[in-house]
């Protein structure tokens, strides 16, 4: 990171949106603009490789880990959803019906902004 250069290129299923790392760093979590929005890849960080590819359904938006990064809640926009993965096995270990749920991590971060 002290130069910034480019030290590789990992193909994905369409132009990412958010792109956010598990917090032990080993996983990159990718979802993408429409129409590829039913999606999302992980990505092996070590090895630089796409690892997994989900699709849980239109309308993929947001993400937010679990404090341990055990586990990834995404929200699923079109269906009225939020999904549970577990980051080990990226299996859906469980999943709610929230209305509306695009943005329905934000307050959870806000403390962080100062807000």
């Amino acid at each position: 990171m002290n130069t910034w250069q480019q030290v590789d290129k990992i193909d994905v299923h369409g132009q990412p949106v958010f792109v956010m790392a598990r917090p032990d760093g080993r996983q990159i979590w990718v979802n993408f603009a429409y129409p590829n929005n039913d999606t999302l890849q992980v990505i092996d960080a070590e090895s630089r490789s796409l690892f997994k590819t989900l699709k849980p359904g239109k309308g993929v938006l947001h993400m937010e880990f679990t404090s341990r990064g055990e586990h990834v809640w995404a929200s699923v926009r079109d269906l009225n959803l939020v999904n549970i993965y577990d980051t080990e096995t990226l299996d859906l270990i469980n999943q709610f019906e929230a209305t509306s749920p695009s943005g329905i991590f934000f307050t959870s971060r806000a403390h962080r902004l100062g807000l």
